[in-house]
Order: C-alpha cells, then sequence, then structure tokens
C-alpha cells in the first residue's frame, strides 16, 4: 500500500511543470516617436538643407535652425566614412555601412553656421539637415 500511494504521489508531481525561473530579458529597443524618421530622416520637420545626395564633398552654408540646434540625418554605403565638420570643431566620422544616423549640432540662436561634409574611401551617402532636436 505504501508502495502504490508512493507511486500515486510521484505520478501527480510528475504531472505539474516544474516551476522555471522566466528567461533573461534583453534590452529592449525604443518603440518609434512621431518623431522619429520614418526612413532616412523624417518628413514632417522643417528642412534647412537637403536632401542632397552622392557628392564627394559639400558645403552647407549657411545652417540657420529656429532655436539653439539643428540635426543632420545622414546614411551612406560602399565603405569608408562620413566626415561632419561644423566650424573649428573637429569632424566626426561615421562608417559607410548602410545604418542611418544623426547628429545634433549645438548653435547660438539665429547665428548661421557652415557644415562640411566629406567623404573618406569610395562611398555614397544622403543627407539632410532638419531645424530643431532629433
Amino acid at each position: 500500500m505504501l508502495m502504490v500511494s508512493g507511486c500515486t504521489g510521484d505520478t501527480a508531481r510528475r504531472s505539474v511543470p516544474p516551476s522555471e525561473p522566466p528567461p533573461p530579458t534583453s534590452p529592449s529597443r525604443p518603440s518609434p516617436t512621431p518623431e522619429a524618421p520614418t526612413g532616412w530622416f523624417p518628413t514632417d520637420r522643417v528642412l534647412l538643407a537637403g536632401p542632397l545626395a552622392d557628392q564627394k564633398e559639400a558645403t552647407i552654408a549657411d545652417v540657420v535652425p529656429s532655436g539653439s540646434s539643428f540635426t543632420v540625418y545622414f546614411t551612406c554605403i560602399g565603405g569608408g566614412r562620413i566626415a561632419l565638420s561644423v566650424k573649428t570643431a573637429a569632424p566626426l566620422r561615421y562608417p559607410c555601412d548602410g545604418v542611418p544616423n544623426l547628429s545634433q549640432v549645438f548653435v547660438d540662436k539665429g547665428v548661421s553656421t557652415d557644415l562640411a561634409v566629406g567623404v573618406e574611401g569610395e562611398a555614397q551617402w544622403r543627407l539632410a539637415v532638419v531645424d530643431g532636436a532629433p
């Protein structure tokens, strides 16, 4: 009798799945917001320059945001790097790997700013300058 009870008790325990700790969660990606670009730059914002494309070098003169910043949206493919340079600051370099990027530039309100774009290596790029923060 004890043996039957023991087996019955064992069988009952086996039919209930063992509780397992939940799997570790991976970092979540932020969900899109209305201001996030649906393509490589937001089309519902004020463009200060562009879109420009496929040039080896370019200078975008007299960028004047309505506030204290503008955002440069760009994507580059074909290898090498794209370099963005504003006034006397050191150029920012990004790989031309097809990933859309952005760079927010802070300036004095109402001050005209020039932006220089160059490519190191063989690459094709697209760029747009949008008023305000990303």
